[in-house]
């Protein structure tokens, strides 16, 4: 991870807060049905450009407790510079932290999916994820030659295909990422999101499994029946799962805020 920043670091932008393209504000929005939750999660809508992870930084640090009292994060980027993108992903896999993408809100498109992908426990509601092969800002590009660039590029993309094996994502959704053009989204299905990218992580899924007693079963059978007292098993589970988390997810963002990746 340290390699791929250090590489796709070639033009690094100093943070202000002008440079921010991303809004990212607390909300209580609930991104699938639009209704007001009784929890608010830190939204992040927008572009994704140079200088908004820093961004994203200021934001958490301004009220810590505010963000562990959060329900997680709620994406609603069209994507944008696949830098910036990663190092978000690492905050929130670092974090162990929860994302939510539904059309209320609005969809998770391009390198958007590195994010979504990086969570612990992430939930998207149908045709609201979007993949297409990422891209470098141009705002990276404006001082290279067309060597430097597609040098660039080709270190970027190889990487990030490296990336998302790491997190175990589907083979053939990489394939699909790649094969498409930054222009051109594939959406992905409502078996692709649930089957084979799956709620979590296969290995945040194991160790539920071996920590918490997550039952499979039972949570297929919530999914088809709506049952409520399955329902309360399974939050019992991801609160076994977040406290558990905790102690490392704090000391993540302790050593992040103070030393953040450029």
């Amino acid at each position: 991870m340290k390699r791929l920043l250090s590489i796709l670091c070639l033009y690094a932008c100093v943070f202000s807060p002008s440079a921010s393209a991303l809004e990212i504000t607390y909300s209580n929005l609930n991104p699938f049905d639009g209704s007001i939750s009784k929890g608010e999660g830190l939204l992040l809508r927008g572009e994704i450009v140079p200088g908004d992870y820093e961004y994203l930084l200021e934001v958490i640090r301004r009220d810590q407790d505010r963000f562990w009292r959060s329900t997680g994060f709620v994406l609603a980027s069209p994507g944008g510079d696949i830098q910036e993108e990663l190092k978000i992903a690492r905050l929130i896999k670092g974090t162990y932290s929860s994302v939510y993408v539904g059309k209320a809100a609005g969809p998770c498109v391009s390198a958007c999916f590195f994010i979504f992908s990086a969570a612990a426990r992430r939930e998207a509601g149908t045709r609201t994820l979007g993949i297409h092969r990422p891209y470098i800002h141009p705002r990276r590009l404006v001082s290279m030659s067309a060597r430097e660039a597609e040098t660039l590029q080709r270190n970027a993309l190889r990487q990030a295909r490296s990336y998302l094996e790491n997190q175990d994502v589907p083979t053939n959704l990489i394939d699909k990422m790649f094969q498409r053009a930054s222009t051109e989204v594939y959406w992905l299905s409502r078996d692709e999101i649930d089957e084979q990218l799956g709620r979590r992580p296969p290995w945040y899924e194991q160790f539920l499994i071996a920590r918490c007693g997550l039952n499979k079963s039972l949570e297929r059978k919530y999914f088809s029946t709506n049952d409520e007292a399955i329902l309360d098993q399974l939050a019992t589970v991801d609160n076994c799962g977040v406290q558990l988390s905790i102690p490392e997810a704090r000391a993540f963002l302790r050593s992040e805020l103070k030393n953040p990746i450029r």
